[in-house]
């Protein structure tokens, strides 16, 4: 019988000013440290020393220092929406804007106490996240990328990675120096949750409409289910009650820069189906290390009180490719007779046990499509006492 996760997680809250933001509003300019009270597009101004300060869209101008202000303007504290601006200390703010200090916020606006419109600033940051780093990680059902924006640490990890369960893989994320927890974005082909104490609701995450799944009413959620064009894409949270307060809305954000590329694929991923189990012996099989030539099968005894003897495999094995709807065996490579080692290798009851299986030399290198491989298993009582069965191990190629 399959186990089934009951996943219950602290989410993570970043520290990000986020890779996509809105333009503040025009004329929504702020006084600055010279006198200037506002900003209007188009309009240009002078602060208190005649230095002018605001500049007509799309013309550029420069303040009393000479530094070239794009065509939206900055005074010392707010910003308004243009192309780019910069304050008095002569920082070029690219296409986003610059508070007092001079540091790029993006597309909307911050003085360094709060942030004014726009889905791109941040309190908390006060820089672009489109300076920070791309997290990109790869898999065998698509590609998947976030921003993470300085202040910040990340992991990546693939199917084959000790992180990995089954055949996720994805991007792990936090802020810098937090004792404990994360916030994951991964691919998760059977994602399963307890609907006990679960609250949800529906949320629109980098364009796309999500399931955001809350247990126990906690100030934080759980887990975030995408639809639609990212199907099968999970974010979850682990233990991220303690800093939850400070981060949280820049969770968020980061996740707003999710990326998920189902075209781009590589490596290959074990898929489980019925007959990739025998619940009477209380044991499935699966792959992991999948390559063209190559694989590493893992028997699972679950139950250890199931068979009625020793659960013993041999290294002979089919493999076949699915074409048309059809199962066939895929042709060997070898010229003339071949055979298997008349060998038992004997399972650990209720553990896992693990085979490699180069196959090259018997299949060559597999072209990219569907597989299976299936496996003799005897429950072994005795001489020439016990049951046959055959186990199937399913897998992909990209």
């Amino acid at each position: 019988m399959r186990k089934r996760m009951v996943v219950l997680l602290s989410l993570v809250g970043l520290l990000l000013c986020g890779c996509q933001g809105g333009e503040a509003p025009s004329g929504a300019g702020s006084g600055g440290e010279s006198g200037t009270a506002g900003m209007a597009d188009g309009a240009g101004a002078s602060d208190g020393s005649g230095t002018e300060v605001g500049t007509e869209n799309g013309a550029g101008a420069a303040d009393g220092s000479g530094t070239e202000v794009g065509a939206g303007a900055a005074d010392g504290r707010g910003t308004e929406s243009g192309a780019g601006t910069s304050d008095g200390r002569g920082t070029e703010s690219g296409a986003g804007a610059v508070d007092g200090s001079g540091t790029e916020v993006g597309a909307g606006t911050s003085d360094g106490s709060g942030t004014e419109g726009g889905a791109g600033t941040s309190e908390h940051s006060g820089k672009d996240a489109a300076a920070g780093e791309e997290a990109v990680q790869g898999g065998p059902y698509g590609q998947l990328s976030l921003c993470i924006p300085e202040g910040w640490s990340h992991e990546t990890y693939s199917t084959d990675s000790a992180e990995s369960y089954g055949n996720r893989y994805g991007i792990r994320f936090h802020p810098e120096g937090a004792a404990q927890g994360y916030v994951e974005l991964m691919y998760e082909e059977f994602f399963g949750v307890c609907g006990t104490g679960l609250e949800s609701r529906d949320a629109v995450i980098a364009g796309n409409t999500v399931s955001i799944g809350t247990y126990d009413g906690h100030p934080y959620w759980n887990f975030i289910c995408f639809q639609g064009e990212m199907d099968g894409v999970v974010a979850v949270a682990y233990d991220v009650g303690d800093w939850w307060g400070t981060y949280g809305d820049q969770v968020m954000e980061i996740l707003d820069t999710a990326v998920y590329d189902p075209d781009i694929r590589e490596g290959g991923a074990w898929i489980f189906k019925e007959d990739s189990e025998i619940e009477k012996i209380g044991l499935n099989l699966s792959l992991r290390g999948i390559s063209a030539t190559g694989a590493t099968l893992v028997f699972n005894q679950y139950d250890r009180k199931a068979p009625t003897g020793s659960l013993q495999f041999g290294d002979d094995y089919v493999i076949e490719r699915l074409r048309d709807g059809k199962w066939e065996e895929v042709p060997v490579v070898v010229v003339g007779n071949y055979g298997f080692n008349a060998v038992a290798y004997v399972m650990a009851p209720g553990e896992a046990t693990e085979k490699e299986l180069d196959w090259e030399w018997l299949y060559g290198e597999l072209e990219p499509g569907e597989y299976r491989i299936s496996k003799g298993v005897d429950d072994f009582r005795g001489t020439g006492d016990y049951d046959k069965y055959t186990v199937y191990a399913y897998f992909i190629l990209n």
